[in-house]
């Protein structure tokens, strides 16, 4: 029940995010992607704040990045800008394209981040997984020449947020590994989004018009709501890594896609061709497979830990059986290697040592 309610929230508040961006970028409305993405960075900037006030246990990683909040600022502000520019591009897009053809293009990421990953050494290339990731790429072509209302603006937009979005993903993975720094999802925003809107604020002190603030003030509710969305969708996905399994969130991403082309087709009326549809099924087609492969490949690599372990746990009984005693300095090794193999709650607690009497 529970797995239930947070996938069908996700997939909720994500689609009607998604919905509502495009429908605040019609002409008439609010068609300014560069305030529209300020609105909502300064929102989750703010939200973020009040969520740690009340609620700090919410944040566990947040005591360490405080004390180190120099090091995390470091790694952390460079990544504003790209994420500024995937999120203005993104909604850019809007005014050009439909809600279906810029998720069609979506779908490519996977296939982006593996070459950038295999460029840059952080995943093995094999031809099993170029086969699986052609087949997302031919679904993507698919959709994008059976497209009817084409416009190269729209897809040189989306595929630029795309590479920043991608791009800004492997370089967090990087440098949060590589300085030690192990982030909590709402902890990564709450630093994440104040760095991008500095970024923001800049460019739209530069870019404001007394028409954007005429726009603004006429339609503020609806822009305050979505940007509440958005930070909604935030800690929905916080809770969603921390309670639900990989396959769930891999089945979450299937439904939402194929949602949010439905939502296209018969809330904007988007027009989809059989063609596109023929496309879209192709593409969920590769992304089943490719999912597979990943779980597999996860699998066999939490296999080897407790192979691993059994190894050198026999290893150690070896040579303590060899020699007449154990010392205490060895059974806390011993110890102390077992635990960082094994969940909290599996490994062995030290003993409390008895209080001295006065």
């Amino acid at each position: 029940m529970q797995t239930l309610a947070i996938s069908g929230a996700w997939v909720a508040v994500s689609t009607s995010l998604i919905c509502f961006n495009k429908y605040l970028m019609q002409p008439g409305r609010f068609p300014h992607a560069l305030f529209l993405t300020t609105v909502h960075l300064a929102v989750s900037t703010a939200m973020s704040l009040l969520l740690y006030t009340a609620a700090p246990s919410l944040f566990p990683s947040m005591q360490r990045a405080k004390e180190d909040y120099k090091t995390v600022l470091k790694y952390i502000a460079p990544l504003g800008m790209l994420l500024a520019l995937a999120l203005y591009c993104s909604n850019s897009a809007y005014l050009y394209s439909s809600v279906a053809f810029l998720q069609f293009c979506k779908e490519g990421n996977i296939a982006i981040v593996f070459a950038m990953s295999c460029a840059l050494g952080l995943q093995v290339f094999s031809w099993t997984k170029l086969a699986i990731l052609s087949v997302v790429i031919a679904g993507c072509s698919i959709c994008a020449t059976g497209e009817s209302n084409f416009v190269l603006m729209g897809f040189l937009l989306q595929i630029t947020s795309q590479l920043s979005e991608c791009s800004k993903n492997i370089i967090s993975e990087i440098v949060m590994t590589g300085a030690g720094l192990k982030l909590d999802v709402l902890t990564f925003v709450m630093f994440q989004a104040p760095c991008c809107l500095v970024y923001l604020l800049a460019a739209a002190v530069v870019k404001y018009t007394p028409e954007v603030g005429q726009d603004f003030c006429a339609i503020w509710p609806l822009l305050l709501a979505n940007a509440l969305n958005a930070f909604v969708l935030n800690v929905l996905i916080a809770l969603a890594l921390k309670k639900l399994s990989t396959m769930s969130c891999v089945i979450i991403g299937v439904v939402k896609d194929i949602v949010l082309v439905l939502c296209s087709f018969l809330v904007f009326g988007s027009p989809i061709s059989q063609v596109q549809f023929a496309g879209f099924s192709v593409i969920i087609a590769g992304i089943a497979l490719w999912s597979r492969l990943k779980l597999q490949e996860q699998s066999a690599a939490s296999e080897k830990v407790p192979l691993l372990l059994d190894a050198k746990l026999a290893s150690v009984n070896n040579n303590s059986d060899k020699a007449e005693t154990a010392t205490p300095k060895d059974a806390t090794t011993s110890e102390a290697w077992r635990n960082q193999y094994l969940w909290p709650s599996q490994r062995t607690q030290p003993e409390e040592a008895p209080e001295s009497v006065a």
